[in-house]
């Protein structure tokens, strides 16, 4: 066993290793067995696993979230341990695509990454649901920092799809919360932490952030569901950071050839999402929820 890899039937703490779940540029997930046959995720970091190095703050503070977490659009942490130096993280194992693999890959569409929208009922669906979840983290004083179709998994129910949203790894603790867990030095302002097309004005100009951010990630996001593209796109990561920051925000029906769905509270409700000034934004999930729900019944009743 080393941080880089770990070997199928390789035995850690109380689980057996099947096979490697994927890699990304700081972790590993894998799918393990309990002595009793229950199958759960386990992440382990590839780099800097000893010690007190970034990687295993951002660890540790994962952990520490997701225990206060219990929801089902949220993924449920099951075990926490350290084993010969090392940190590793179980989950409840889900299967199924991210929302940016349902999506699809972007392809060059005038110039501008484009890609396939979904049915505006569907799309705002997923919406409710990532709002659901992202309000019982904001209920816990935690915002996640880090939205996007790539952290958001879609299950198949049979007949309906379920939200899960993964990866608290640069999750911020607010009041009480960081408190409990020494975290206010992780979350400073200051610290621009994130990914660009999805970043909050204040997260992009490194602002103290709150819950709102998340409200604005979740709004860039459903306008990405409905359109098929970005409301704001260049190549250069600091360059589109600006523009969340300073750039007027692109009308969705703008994007929708006119088309009839794009109603006026559908409009409404993506133009009061991505609203500069989050003193002006949606206060919360549910206020969001609420006004989403206005559009959802508007483009039902068609």
């Amino acid at each position: 066993m080393t941080g880089l890899a770990i070997e199928p039937n390789t035995r850690i703490g109380r689980y057996r290793v099947i096979k490697s779940l994927g890699r990304g540029g700081m972790a590993g997930v894998y799918e393990v067995e309990d002595g009793d046959g229950r199958r759960y995720a386990l992440k382990a970091p590839i780099a800097d696993v000893n010690g007190t190095g970034a990687v295993t703050r951002r660890f540790a503070r994962e952990a520490n979230a997701l225990r206060l977490l219990d929801h089902p659009n949220l993924v449920a942490a099951v075990d926490v341990f350290v084993e010969a130096g090392f940190l590793f993280l179980v989950m409840e194992k889900v299967e199924g695509p991210t929302l940016g693999q349902v999506l699809g890959r972007p392809l060059p569409v005038g110039g501008k990454p484009m890609k396939q929208p979904l049915a505006p009922r569907r799309a705002l669906v997923t919406a409710r649901q990532l709002l659901e979840g992202v309000g019982h983290a904001h209920a816990q004083q935690l915002v996640h920092r880090d939205l996007k179709p790539e952290n958001i998994l879609l299950l198949d129910m049979g007949g309906w799809e379920r939200v899960k949203i993964i990866d608290f790894g640069i999750v911020k603790l607010l009041g009480d919360a960081a408190g409990a867990y020494g975290a206010a030095a992780l979350t400073n302002a200051g610290l621009v932490v994130g990914t660009p097309a999805y970043m909050s004005p204040e997260q992009a100009l490194g602002r103290e952030i709150d819950t709102r951010t998340d409200l604005y990630a979740a709004g860039v996001i459903l306008f990405e569901m409905l359109t098929g593209r970005l409301p704001f796109h260049d190549p250069d990561p600091l360059k589109l950071m600006g523009m969340h920051a300073k750039a007027p925000v692109p009308r969705l029906d703008q994007f929708t050839q006119r088309a009839a769905w794009a109603t006026p509270a559908l409009c409404a409700l993506i133009a009061g999402a991505l609203i500069k000034d989050p003193a002006h934004r949606f206060r919360s999930a549910h206020d969001m929820i609420a006004v989403l729900d206005e559009a959802f019944y508007s483009i039902d009743h068609l």
